[in-house]
């Protein structure tokens, strides 16, 4: 028996998040750091997508790795 399976492509994101300092824990959580990515210029997107390759490729070698 054959067993063929068609992936899906990945789900994408509508946003992307940012690092900020941390804040005064009085002040509460503080949501500000994502920004839509329809505001990359095609530059910006190209070197997120080569971001989020490296970062798919370094998560699958732990995973194949055990860590």
């Amino acid at each position: 028996m054959k067993k063929t399976l068609k992936i899906l492509p990945p789900e994408m994101p509508d946003f992307y998040s940012y690092e900020l300092p941390p804040g005064k824990k009085q002040d509460g959580p503080d949501f500000s750091n994502s920004h839509p990515i329809r505001n990359f210029s095609k530059e910006e997107a190209e070197e997120f997508g080569e971001y989020m390759k490296t970062t798919f490729m370094a998560h699958w070698k732990n995973r194949n790795l055990g860590i």
